[in-house]
C-alpha cells in the first residue's frame, strides 16, 4: 500500500484486495481447506477495513454531506450484515453445504457493499474535502488497522454462543470482539 495515497484510494485498493480473495475463494473446489483459510484471511481483512471506515470516513461522510446521516446509516446496516455473515461463518465446516451459501452471500454483500461506495460514496466525499484532509485521514486509517486485530486470540467455544451481540452503536470491531471474547460482552 502506498502512502501518499489518500483515504479514497487506500479503501478502494483494500476492496480490490478483497475481490482479489474472493476470485481465489470461487475458483477453490468445494470442501478444500484452502476455503476456510481465504476466508479467515478475509475476515481479517474486512474488520479491520470496516473499522476504518467507521471511525474515519463515516464521521466525515455524516458532517459533510447534505444527506450524510441517511449514507452513514445505510453503509452501517451493510457493515452488520456482513457482520452476521462472518459470525455465521466462523462456526460452518468448510466441507459443509451451508459454508458454499454463506461464502455466496458474503461476497453478493461485500461486492454490492463495495460498489456502491466507490459509485456514490466516495465521489461525494471527494467533493466536499481537501486532499491533504484525505491523506491526513489515510494515515490515521492505516494506524487503525494497524492497531485492530481482526481475528480472535481464543480458541473457538465448542457450543453455539447465545445471541449476545452488543447494540449497533458500537463499532464493528467492538461488538465482534465482545461476542468472541469468552464471559461475554464487556
Amino acid at each position: 500500500m502506498r502512502h501518499d495515497e489518500d483515504l479514497l484510494d487506500q479503501l478502494t485498493a483494500e476492496h480490490q484486495a478483497v475481490l482479489v480473495h474472493f476470485s481465489e475463494l470461487s475458483g477453490l473446489p468445494s470442501g478444500d481447506p484452502q476455503r476456510k483459510e481465504l476466508v479467515d484471511l478475509v475476515t481479517d481483512q474486512l474488520v479491520r477495513h470496516t473499522r476504518a471506515e467507521e471511525q474515519h470516513l463515516y464521521p466525515l461522510a455524516r458532517d459533510r454531506l447534505a444527506d450524510g446521516p441517511a449514507v452513514v446509516e445505510r453503509e452501517l446496516a451493510d457493515h452488520r450484515g456482513v457482520e452476521a455473515l462472518l459470525t455465521e461463518l466462523r462456526p460452518t465446516r468448510v466441507d459443509s453445504p451451508r459454508f458454499d451459501r454463506l461464502v455466496a452471500r458474503l461476497i453478493e454483500e461485500v461486492t454490492g457493499h463495495a460498489g456502491e461506495e466507490e459509485s456514490r460514496l466516495f465521489p461525494a466525499v471527494r467533493a466536499v474535502t481537501t486532499e491533504a484532509e484525505l491523506r491526513d485521514l489515510a494515515v490515521r486509517a492505516r494506524e487503525t488497522e494497524r492497531r485492530s486485530s481482526g481475528r480472535p486470540h481464543h480458541q473457538p467455544p465448542t457450543e453455539r454462543p447465545a445471541d449476545r451481540l452488543p447494540p449497533p452503536e458500537r463499532p464493528l470491531m467492538e461488538r465482534l470482539r465482545a461476542f468472541l471474547t469468552p464471559g461475554g460482552p464487556r
